[in-house]
């Protein structure tokens, strides 16, 4: 899922890029792409709550960073696909301190 986030991240950023179209953001392909696959997969909602702050934390701090060495392209590209980086690996370690098993006979529906 990870790969998946930094492949819409650079890519959606490289086409917007060509078109020059700064008012656009890939963003919202990523969070759907995320929340998809949690309700299909993954449903933990401490582990969801914990990604999340998580992932605002570091997007909004890269994105500060980030901004003023490189272009907004490519620090927005960068944030975006470290913070879905960073939301997966929260969520994954919370999911599995709660000491949740996941498959057909431990979903809660």
């Amino acid at each position: 899922m990870s790969a998946a986030c930094w492949t819409v991240s650079g890519l959606g950023y490289g086409v917007l890029a060509a078109l020059d179209e700064q008012q656009l953001s890939p963003a919202p392909l990523i969070g759907v792409g995320l929340a998809q696959w949690f309700f299909a997969y993954h449903r933990c909602w401490r582990a969801a709550v914990a990604a999340c702050l998580a992932g605002f934390v570091v997007l909004f701090g890269l994105v500060d960073i980030l901004g003023s060495g490189l272009g907004r392209y490519v620090a927005d590209a960068l944030a975006k696909g470290a913070a879905s980086t960073v939301a997966l690996t929260v969520f994954t370690l919370v999911d599995r301190a709660s000491g949740r098993r996941h498959g057909a006979a431990g979903r809660p529906w």
